[in-house]
């Protein structure tokens, strides 16, 4: 586990599939939970380094984010809170496409992971233990993003890094509507950004708003 931010630390646990993160808000939170087979690793990791998370708190309703969450959930009594807009993927509702799920299946033993039961849903412009929720939907139906202070914690709304890239398009529900997410954070005010794919990255808005930049024809 290190710190990136003031408060904002990343779990070893999350490996290469996704970045997971523990924030010391108002109360201690665990910002998205990896994937299944992470599990494990990642209540192990929470153990060891001496934190208690109070509540799960999912960006979206994809298995490499929602994957530990049962499992923090069970060790830690943690409540798993999801974005309300995102209640029909997380329910099985909706679906991705066949080809996605195809791939999903492949790196889950042949298994579509099941998503976690949620004890709450959070509405856009809520703050939640002192996170603000910010809807930015594209990369799936409900996608949300977090403020906090003047980080952002951008599950994959955005791909960090020295330059900002949009999510892979092929995972995205809508496309135009990601950028137009993106354009959304790109008018707010962040130092650092950090992300479900890539590094924690400093000077976020100024790089959110070469990203914007570089969608215009």
């Amino acid at each position: 586990m290190k710190e990136v931010g003031k408060g904002i630390f990343q779990l070893d646990a999350g490996g290469k599939l996704v970045n997971v993160f523990l924030v010391e808000a108002d109360v201690p939170v665990l910002v998205d939970a990896g994937g299944p087979r992470e599990a494990g690793a990642l209540v192990e990791e929470l153990e060891d380094e001496g934190f208690e998370p109070k509540l799960v708190l999912l960006t979206h309703g994809d298995f490499d984010h929602f994957g530990g969450a049962d499992a923090v959930r069970d060790a830690f009594g943690a409540p798993v809170v999801a974005p309300a807009a995102e209640r029909a993927l997380l329910t099985g509702d909706v679906r991705r496409r066949r080809v996605v799920n195809l791939m999903i299946r492949s790196v889950n033993r042949g298994r579509l992971p099941k998503p976690p039961p949620v004890d709450r849903w959070v509405e856009a412009g809520e703050v939640v233990a002192g996170l603000e929720a910010i809807a930015t939907p594209g990369h799936t139906p409900g996608h949300t993003a977090y403020r906090f202070g003047n980080t952002l914690i951008a599950g994959d709304a955005v791909i960090t890094g020295e330059t900002f890239r949009p999510p892979v398009p092929m995972f995205c529900f809508d496309n135009d509507e990601t950028r137009r997410s993106i354009e959304k954070l790109a008018g707010l005010d962040f130092d650092l950004a950090v992300s479900g794919h890539g590094p924690a990255s400093g000077n976020a808005g100024e790089k959110l708003r070469k990203l914007v930049e570089s969608f215009s024809p």
